[in-house]
Formats: structure tokens, sequence, C-alpha cells
């Protein structure tokens, strides 16, 4: 056994070795050429394999240095050919060491470049590597439509060593917007043609996507298969980059298996191989799963050293979305240490960052228009061009038909007036199966109207349940004279609720918001208002902490959610507060949610717990903390839920956000109650303009 093993080894390190010596041979071949060669167009163009080879081997430094030398020489001697290729090659290289935007800037001057000299195969390949870019960004709208673009050019083309990376492309987008079924067609498509054409890194390619296929089904043992396979391909033509995702993906499924010695092991090697080939993005991808592993191991001090280093590489390259997922990550290994202190830093930081990314992608929506011009504009210019090719081969195609008209012309007219007399007589036949046909569609639409009519109705009986279950304003001011209740759902029936009631001498009031909004949001809140009813009006149960515990408890029950639990992730974000007017004191809990508090003219932030009510983490061990506050005649306290913050608007159409709305605050403290109601309505509607009700919108407000 132990020779077969040593044979094994050996076998690998000759095939590792013989493609080393082949990229070497092709390297040293091109360098050759470069140095003899007196065509300078040669010399471009060896320059550019030259960038293309070291990219392949992971030498970033001198994959650029050859790419911009190309572009140089091509710039000197206008050959478009050649700078459009430097381009892709200079876009390719930032693109793997994580610099989207220089990446992107070169792909675009590549794609005008070829849409000028009618390259429909380079502008396939531009259009390939733009939506990569977006799809890195998370624009998937405009990656789709960049990839759609170029799959069509590559078909139209027939160009099938193109076309499998399309497919896979396009697969991806479809895998993140969480339509499987087109994702997983795309991805065998991709894998019919590459081993059609036996393209082995286009095989691998589609073998670890259609892996990541199986690993969002859970199905682990056909997943790990397809990456295994993917693997074993990468190994053999060298492909280190690829290599390097294939460990993260099987450390992946070993991660969701709970075996976490074999998926650190197999983050390892992704690090080492991302480590040699200067790959920043995977570097800090590694440390972030290396830093996961060690939080559920409880190695705390090796935790947070592998999840800081990756934190400063993301801000480093500018990676907001993997900055993100470390804040989100660091929380969670504090939270584990029972910090909860730093756990609330972090997870502020990742919410904060989280808004910035969302008020980025609305920011760039200004700009989406002139870029879509552009982009039309260079299309329209490929038309033209492919118009102008048309029309001269039209005017060939004439005079042939001029030539030979004289000669069958008589022929043409019996036949013509053969199928005008059929098309007439097929008229009269189709026209009557047209009336027949429209009379169905009449009835199916009158059906469907009907059949939304009825749905509607059922909608809005649904919204005058929800509402009778709502207490009423005239109950809550009977104990609360001074207060108000801003409540506007987005659809007819709403996921946001608010809840009261009166035990042992305190006043209890809840504000909450489910998971969705409309007719499964309303679903949610009326287990909510159920639950809380039985805690507190049945059990007797007044302390808002231990309110939140019992109905955290109550919604895993009720759900099925906790561990092994893969489809139930609703739950609510929601606020308890309690008020003793005898003593003068307020108590507030909240999960996963804040209110504000002013008093002596001053605004105080109450920070309830970084956790929601059932949810995705499906956890009933959860122990809820609450805080009681001494409060003076006048002091006013603000529940609200995220919909008023959310909201779009303004001269930018940028999120209201927390800031805004704290000033907002400030300003309407010196009126009353009912004049502060009308203040916030006024500039909610104000802000929001023309734009659409994002979610749905809940503000209390509770003068003490």
């Amino acid at each position: 056994m132990k020779k077969t093993v040593n044979y094994f080894v050996l076998s690998i390190l000759i095939s590792l070795a013989c493609f080393s010596q082949a990229q070497q041979i092709k390297i040293d071949s091109l360098q050759t050429l470069l140095k003899n060669s007196k065509a300078d167009t040669i010399k471009v163009n060896a320059l550019n394999s030259l960038s293309g080879q070291y990219r392949t081997i992971g030498n970033y430094e001198l994959a650029l240095k050859y790419g911009q030398e190309a572009e140089q020489l091509a710039i000197s001697l206008n050959f478009q050919n050649g700078l459009a290729f430097s381009y892709i090659n200079i876009g390719n290289t930032f693109y793997f060491q994580g610099d989207y935007e220089k990446s992107l800037d070169n792909y675009l001057k590549s794609l005008k470049i070829r849409v000028e000299i009618g390259d429909k195969k380079g502008i396939g390949n531009s259009y390939t590597g733009i939506g990569n870019i977006y799809y890195n960004q998370g624009d998937y709208e405009k990656a789709l439509e960049s990839h759609l673009k170029s799959l069509r050019i590559k078909e139209e083309i027939g160009d099938k060593k193109g076309m499998p990376a399309s497919y896979n492309n396009i697969g991806g987008v479809y895998l993140n917007l969480g339509n499987l079924d087109k994702a997983l067609d795309n991805y065998q498509k991709s894998l019919r043609i590459s081993k059609e054409i036996g393209d082995k890194n286009g095989v691998a390619m589609s073998y670890n996507n259609t892996g990541l296929i199986y690993y969002r089904q859970a199905n682990y043992e056909k997943a790990l298969n397809n990456h295994l396979e993917a693997l074993k391909i990468r190994e053999e033509i060298g492909d280190k980059n690829g290599k390097a995702m294939s460990y993260n993906n099987i450390g992946l499924i070993y991660w969701d298996k709970k075996n976490y010695e074999k998926a650190l092991s197999n983050y390892l090697k992704s690090l080492k191989i991302n480590e040699e080939i200067g790959n920043k993005r995977g570097i800090g991808l590694s440390y972030m799963y290396i830093g996961s592993i060690y939080t559920k191991q409880s190695k705390f001090e090796k935790s947070y050293y592998y999840l800081n280093q990756s934190l400063m590489l993301f801000n480093e390259i500018g990676y907001k979305d993997g900055a993100k997922e470390a804040y989100s990550v660091l929380a969670d290994l504090y939270d584990k240490k029972n910090d909860y202190k730093q756990a609330l830093n972090y997870h502020k930081l990742y919410s904060d960052i989280k808004d910035t990314l969302l008020n980025e992608q609305s920011n760039k929506q200004i700009a989406e228009m002139n870029t879509k011009y552009d982009s039309e504009k260079k299309d329209k210019d490929l038309i033209k061009k492919d118009a102008e090719i048309s029309k001269q081969q039209a005017e060939t195609e004439k005079q042939n038909l001029q030539r030979n008209a004289f000669i069958i012309g008589f022929a043409l007219v019996i036949v013509l007036a053969f199928f005008i007399f059929r098309g007439y007589r097929q008229k009269q036949s189709a026209n009557k199966l047209l009336e027949e046909k429209n009379g169905f569609i009449e009835k199916q639409k009158q059906l469907v109207e009907e059949k939304n009519d009825k749905i509607t109705d059922s909608i809005n009986y649904a919204k005058r349940i929800q509402q009778a279950i709502l207490p009423s304003h005239e109950l809550i001011r009977s104990f609360l004279p001074e207060s108000f209740i801003f409540f506007r759902p987005k659809d007819i029936v709403s996921g946001d609720f608010y809840w009261f009631s009166e035990q042992k001498g305190k006043l209890l009031i809840a504000v909450a918001d489910c998971t969705g909004h409309g007719v499964p949001g309303a679903f949610m809140s009326m287990i909510g208002n159920t639950l809380l009813n039985e805690i507190v009006n049945v059990k007797n149960i007044v302390e808002p902490e231990q309110i939140l515990d019992h109905l955290n408890k109550g919604i895993v029950s009720l759900l099925h959610q906790g561990e092994g639990s893969t489809t139930q992730d609703d739950g609510m974000d929601i606020t308890i507060l309690s008020i003793d007017k005898a003593n003068n004191e307020i108590e507030f809990a909240g999960a996963n949610h804040f209110s504000y508090f002013f008093h002596q003219n001053q605004l105080e932030t109450l920070k309830g717990d970084v956790f929601s009510i059932g949810g995705m983490f499906g956890r009933s061990d959860i122990n809820f903390a609450s805080q009681k506050i001494k409060v003076e005649k006048g002091s006013t306290i603000y529940l609200f839920t995220d919909g008023f913050i959310d909201q779009f608007g303004g001269e930018k159409s940028t999120k209201f956000l927390s800031g805004r709305f704290e000033q907002l605050l400030k300003n309407i403290q010196p009126h009353n109650l009912d004049d502060q109601h009308e203040k916030l309505i006024v500039a909610f509607d104000d802000w929001r303009g023309s734009n659409k009700q994002l979610d749905d919108v809940l503000v209390v407000g509770i003068k003490i």
C-alpha cells in the first residue's frame, strides 16, 4: 500500500513538473519571438500572449507589465486589434487582483475599440469581462444583461469555445438570484459543449458550478463529487486560481456537515495558493473562513487574528461586501465569548456598511442612464456597420436577381397568383378561428378578473380582521392621553403591528416588525399578537425581558425552527416597553430593535439585544436583557420599525437613515403629540415623493 501511495504522489509531482515545464517552454518561445521578430505587430501579440501566460501561473506583476508594454506599443502603431487585446489582458489581471474599478475601465476601453473595428468575437469577450465585474459588485441585473449580450454574439458567429463561459456566467447570476433550475440548466449546457470541444478548463468550471447548485440543495454527496472532479482537472491543467476556488468550495461542504477539521484543512490549502498568486480577495475570503472555523472551535485568539486580517485586506482593496461579512462573523465571535458590548459594536458596523452599500447602489442609478446611453450608442454603431455590410451583400444579390428576373418572371407571376389565392382562402379560415379564440380569451379574462376580485376581497377581509385585533388608539389614549400612532402598511395588510396591555399596574406596549410584508407578514403578526396575549394576559408575565424570552421560545416551537431546520427563517424584530407611572419608571427590552428617549432636552438611544425573535438561527436558549430608567414628567419615548428609516426619497433617491430621523424628532420636540404625528406624516410623504413605499411604516410616540 505504501508503494502505491508513493507512486501516486510521484505521478502527481511528475504531472505538475510537466505542466510547469510546458508553461516555461511557451514563455521561452514567446520571449524568443519577441526578441527576434522584426514586425512590430507580432511583438504586440507576443507581449499580450506573455501577459496571459504569466497570469495563468499567478505572476500578476509580470502579467501587468507585459500587458501595459503591449498597450503602449499598440498605441504607437495605431494597431487597434492589438490594443483591444491588451486592454482585455490588463483588465483580467486587475480582476484577479480584486481591483474591479480598474478592471472595468479596461474592459470598456476594449469594448469601444472592438465595436469600432467590427470585431464581433472580441465584443463578446469584452461583454463577458464587464458582466463578471458587475457580478462581483452585486449588480446582477447588469451582469445578466452583459452575459446575455456576449452569448448572443457567440451563438451568432458559432464561437463554441466561448459559449461555455457565457453559459457558466449566466448560471452564476441565476444562482445568486435563487433560480436554481435556470442556473443548473445553463451549467449543464456549458458542460455539454466543453466536453464536446475538449475544453478542460470549461469542464472544470461547469463541474464547479454544478457542485454549487447541489450545495444549495443540501445534496452534499453530489456537491462534493462535482467539486472533486473540478479540482482534479484544475490540478492537471495547473489552474491555481481554480484550485483555490475548489478548496474553498469543498471546505464549505465540510463546514455544513460540521466536519470542521476537514473544512479547515481545505481552507488552509486555498489560503496557501491564494498567497502564492497574490489574489488579495481570495486571501481575505480564506482568512474569513478560517476565522469562522476557529470561532466554532472556541479558539478565540486565532479566530480574531484571521478575521481581523480578513477585514484589513477587504478594506485595503475596497471589497465592501467582504468587509460586511467580516463584521458579521466578528459579531458572532464576540457573541460566543459573551462579550455583548463588542458583539453589538460589530453588528452596528455590519448594519452601517450594509446601509452604505444600499445607498451606493441607489446613487449609481443616477449615472445608469448615461451608461445605458453609451452602451446603446455602441450597439447602434455595431448595428450600423452590420447594416453597411448587409447593404453591400444585398446590392450584389439584387444584381443577380435582376439578371435572372426576365427568364423566370412569368413562372413567378403564376406561382404568386396561386399563393395569393391560397392565402385569401387561408385568411378567411384564420379570421373565423381568430374570432373564436378572441371569444375564448375574453371569457378567460373575465374569469381572471373575477378571481382577482375574490382574492382582493379576501385580503380586504383579512385587513378588517387584522385591524380588529390591533388595539384601538382610543384604548391606548385612555391610559396614555399624550400619544400617537403613525401606521401605514405597504400593502393591504401589514407585517408590522403594535400591541398594548395593562397588567399589575404596569402599561405594556410593543412595536414589532415581522419577516416580510403583505399577506406573509400579516400571518406572522397574527402569531405574534396571539403569543403576546397568552404570555401577558394569561400567564401574567410582565417583565419585558421575560416576555421576549417566552415569545422567542413560542415562535421557535410553533414554526419548528432550530437545529436541522433549513426552510423556516421567519421571525420578528420587536420592542417591549413597560411604563410604571406609580414609580416614575420605564423598563425597555428589544430584539434587534432600538428606540429613542427624550428627557431634559437630551436624546438617548435605548439599544436592545442583537438577536431577533426566531428567524434563521432558531435558538430557543437566548436570554434577553432589559434596562430600567427613571423618568420625569414630559419625557418622550418613540418606538418604531425600520420602514420610515429605510424609505428611499429626496433629491438623490437615498435612504432616510437614522441620523436624519433623529434630527426630525429633535425638531418636532417643542410641539404637542398630535402636531408631532402630523409633522411625521408630512415629512415621510415629502421625502418619499413619487418613489414607491418600500416597507410597512410604524412609529409610536408616548409622552410620560
